[in-house]
């Protein structure tokens, strides 16, 4: 208890001595917690949204932009498939089921998604949070965070608002049946719908799309008229085993179509990640030596302003052993304090980056302390607390005699 009186007594007579000492280090922590917590948040997020994605099949092109455009679902236009390709692995016994995906029209700013029930419902395994699959054209079943709700419709535009080519489907008018349960990705703001309502609004309506839908067999049966097929921008396959998902994947890999499996993708593109972040991290070390140097400095003058004082418990009987605790101490509790201040820092920046690239990647960036971190922290503190050990001991070693007659002159 007297130690305790004792620091805050000697902090309020260096305030800002004190308060400089915990603003450096909190800011070294701060910067490494945040790249480290980002980085990981990165690498979680994006790795759960392509759960529900075993097995993707598109056209020959970049395997990066297949994954964006359908995982993630980035705007971009993909090379069209034959539905023939599509037809091939519904009937393909490795298959455990397959859907067609449609992308390049909007309602506001979420992407409306030509498909199957096998994609809304998972070939059985998952129920809609609210209503029911759709079952015929122009029926359409929204993700959780939509803000449409059951009833509720809406017509398509074809590409966004801002960009060179879009136009409204104003004549068209799809209507709410069904909403997913949220899954914490861009899907959770997308809208799917029958295909062939999409081929349909593009057939009839004397319209080009740079990403055309995909194939969709069994909601045709209140048309009229017959719905051409106008191909497919994707497919998503359920391979039946993990065996069959190779034998899949080696099976459409040719000149004309791609097979990739996201995971692996993301791992390439985790790849250049690794090398930005282990840039950060280099930054981090310069920014931590640098802190240390200047720490160092501030702790020697912090320690001179105390010198005088020292001096005196001395002179009066204070025996040097605990004079050199009592300095220790009060550096090691601010210390303590500044990386605690900096984890907090830390977290919360990470907290609020992830948010703002939630909202622009839509899938969910989680944070959290780790292994990592708390091993960082350890590595840290104790690195600290040794670093304030040398100027202690200087002061330690110091004769009282000489401190009083060095500052009387």
């Amino acid at each position: 208890m007297l130690m305790l009186k004792l620091l805050l007594l000697d902090f309020k007579k260096s305030k800002f001595g004190s308060l400089l000492i915990i603003f450096l280090i909190a800011l070294s922590t701060a910067l490494s917690i945040t790249v480290n917590l980002q980085e990981r948040a990165l690498r979680e997020g994006s790795a759960q949204a392509a759960d529900r994605f075993d097995l993707l099949i598109g056209a020959a092109g970049s395997e990066v932009q297949l994954v964006l455009s359908t995982v993630f679902l980035q705007p971009s236009p993909l090379n069209l498939l034959d539905t023939a390709v599509f037809k091939e692995l519904e009937a393909n016994p490795l298959v455990e089921w397959a859907a067609p995906l449609a992308f390049g029209d909007y309602y506001q700013t979420m992407p409306i998604v030509g498909t199957n029930t096998a994609l809304l419902l998972d070939g059985g395994k998952r129920q809609l949070a609210v209503g029911r699959a759709f079952e015929k054209d122009y029926e359409a079943v929204v993700g959780a965070n939509s803000g449409l709700a059951i009833g509720d419709s809406f017509s398509p535009m074809h590409g966004q608002l801002g960009e060179a080519n879009h136009h409204a489907h104003d004549e068209i008018s799809y209507t709410v049946v069904g909403i997913l349960p949220e899954g914490g990705s861009i899907w959770d703001k997308a809208i799917l719908v029958p295909i062939t309502s999409v081929w349909d609004v593009h057939q009839h309506h004397d319209h080009l799309h740079d990403g055309p839908p995909g194939y969709v067999d069994e909601h045709d049966h209140d048309h009229q008229h017959e719905i051409a097929e106008l191909g497919v921008s994707a497919i998503v396959v359920k391979p039946k085993s993990f065996a069959a998902a190779y034998q899949l994947r080696s099976q459409y890999k040719t000149d004309t179509t791609q097979a990739v499996f996201p995971a692996e993708v993301l791992v390439r593109v985790y790849g250049v990640l690794g090398d930005s972040k282990e840039v950060l991290l280099w930054v981090s070390i310069v920014t931590q030596v640098l802190v240390a140097t200047a720490l160092l400095m501030i702790i020697v003058l912090y320690l001179q302003n105390r010198q005088k004082q020292v001096a005196a418990w001395r002179i009066f009987g204070a025996p040097r052993a605990k004079i050199f605790l009592l300095i220790w101490f009060a550096l090691i509790v601010m210390i303590a304090l500044a990386m605690l201040l900096g984890v907090a820092i830390g977290y919360i920046a990470a907290q609020l980056i992830s948010q703002h690239l939630s909202l622009q990647s839509g899938f969910v960036l989680p944070v959290r302390l780790g292994e990592e971190e708390y091993l960082f922290i350890l590595f840290n503190f104790i690195f600290a607390i040794l670093l304030a050990l040398l100027p202690s001991l200087l002061l330690y070693r110091r004769s009282p005699i000489n401190v009083l007659r060095n500052t009387q002159e």
